[in-house]
């Protein structure tokens, strides 16, 4: 039973849903029009959350590419240069002059 599943974006990291059915994170993938780049299965030992009960957990990851979080990241990236070129941040612009 896969009963803990995280989806990961593959890009950066970050974790979109955390301790997931794996039904519901393939709904949400495909919500996203996300691609399963990685599917991996970790098990943790001494995990549980009971006192003095020392089991195992296992924990479903998949490594997903977001279309539309890639495209965020790259018009962001493309504002970042195009204000660099404006301000001339390399000769010294966009510095504040105190009198």
């Amino acid at each position: 039973m896969d009963l803990n599943v995280d989806v990961i974006d593959n890009d950066t990291g970050e974790i979109y849903r955390e301790g997931v059915l794996l039904a519901n994170a393939h709904i949400f993938i495909s919500q996203e029009k996300g691609k399963i780049i990685k599917d991996e299965v970790e098990i943790l030992e001494g995990s549980s959350n009971t006192f003095l009960k020392l089991d195992r957990e296992i924990v479903r990851n998949l490594y997903v590419e977001f279309p539309r979080e890639r495209r965020k990241r790259d018009l962001a990236a493309e504002a970042q240069v195009r204000a660099r070129k404006f301000w001339q941040y390399e000769n010294g612009g966009g510095q504040v002059n105190k009198l």
